[in-house]
């Protein structure tokens, strides 16, 4: 008998079969134990959110709130849980105003028969009212233009946007503030700049819960250019008597010009015009107004319109020349029935040695037109000298024999 259970092997085939008995009661036994799983920074899914919009309402903080907790259930049940066959929700319908709110949540799993204790009871959260303001742009200049420019005013599109958000936010803002740096710029410029919303302090003010209907802002900035330039006047000499010698003078001789850098770059002085001194000094008018006329798109610093001509015959002389009837040119047609005075300029020093041998007298007639008696003729005068210019027309009144 024994050799027949050493040659079977008995006992080791006996001994395997009450370790399996005993390994099947363990396993057995076992998913009947109690086990518990902990589930951290849960994300929560919050119902009613649509509702909470129609009202004019928005949660300004807890939005993003997750929760821990513990689910405790049979071995084989726990076993079976993972996350993405748990829900947590919290249901925000009740709110209908603004306020603080600590909101429970449920936690749901697809697994029957567990427990769930939760670390925490309830969400904080804030809700606020949701409104839009219309927020005014103001720009902020940093540097300063190049020597020789300045602003021309500037204008923003839009000079206003609308931020919608939380009223409590919303109210502590003041301006959009957008940065501009003119340090280089010496044109007009056409740009569009960011912009930053800033409090009453110029604090910025950023938060996911705002949105704006405008993300930039177009910045047209007007540049000038400022010249210093001189004014010049074109002179029509009158014989010997030029502008230095008449002494032409302008009040003012220059002025400061402002206007497009395109137009300005291209200045280098303003011409006031000409004027014939022959004119002046037969008029005798000495001190005149001239107006002033710039290019398109330039003004003058000091509201300038005309220009001051002076002309000064302080080196010169006024005097006439008498001329006897017997010294005229000779005619068998008529005699004279006048004597000539010519009038003349000439220098200062020159005045005292003119006599009638300084001019030179033709006369313009023609005999078959001369009637009997008194008659007008031309006459011309030719200066014999060259510091002498004669001033007017001249005539004589003959009789025709």
């Amino acid at each position: 008998m024994m050799d027949w259970i050493k040659k079977n092997d008995i006992v080791s085939k006996a001994l395997s079969v009450g370790c399996a008995i005993l390994l099947w009661f363990y396993v057995v036994s076992s998913t009947d134990l109690d086990m518990t799983k902990t589930f951290s920074n849960f994300s929560v899914d919050f119902i009613g959110m649509d509702l909470l919009t129609s009202n004019n309402l928005m949660v300004t903080s807890g939005s993003d709130s997750t929760v821990t907790f513990k689910i405790t259930g049979k071995a084989d049940k726990i076993a079976d849980i993972d996350a993405d066959k748990i829900t947590v929700t919290a249901d925000l319908s009740s709110i209908s105003s603004p306020g603080d709110y600590n909101i429970k949540y449920q936690v749901y799993t697809t697994s029957g028969d567990v427990t769930v204790s939760k670390t925490t009871a309830a969400i904080k959260i804030s809700v606020d009212r949701k409104v839009s303001k219309l927020i005014p742009v103001d720009l902020k200049i940093n540097g300063t233009l190049p020597d020789g420019f300045e602003s021309d005013d500037y204008s923003l599109s839009p000079d206003a946007i609308t931020v919608t958000g939380p009223e409590k936010l919303l109210d502590t803002i003041v301006s959009a503030v957008a940065v501009y740096d003119i340090s280089d710029i010496k044109t007009s410029t056409d740009t569009t700049l960011s912009y930053t919303l800033v409090d009453s302090n110029g604090a910025e003010v950023k938060s996911s819960y705002i949105s704006v209907d405008s993300p930039s802002v177009k910045l047209s900035f007007g540049v000038r250019q400022v010249e210093d330039i001189p004014i010049v006047l074109n002179v029509t000499d009158f014989g010997f008597i030029t502008g230095d010698l008449a002494n032409v003078t302008l009040e003012p001789s220059s002025i400061t010009i402002k206007g497009s850098p395109d137009v300005v770059s291209t200045l280098n002085q303003i011409e006031l015009g000409t004027i014939d001194l022959e004119d002046v000094f037969e008029k005798e008018v000495f001190v005149f107004e001239l107006a002033l006329r710039l290019p398109n798109g330039v003004t003058c610093e000091d509201e300038i319109t005309s220009v001051k001509v002076t002309v000064d015959p302080a080196a010169l002389t006024k005097t006439t020349i008498e001329l006897t009837r017997d010294m005229l040119p000779e005619s068998s047609v008529f005699d004279y029935a006048s004597d000539l005075a010519v009038t003349v300029w000439t220098t200062n020093e020159h005045a005292d040695l003119l006599g009638p041998n300084s001019i030179d007298i033709s006369l313009s007639f023609n005999e078959d037109a001369l009637a009997p008696g008194l008659n007008e003729i031309p006459v011309t005068i030719t200066p014999l000298d060259d510091d002498i210019v004669v001033v007017g027309e001249y005539a004589v009144v003959v009789e025709v024999h």
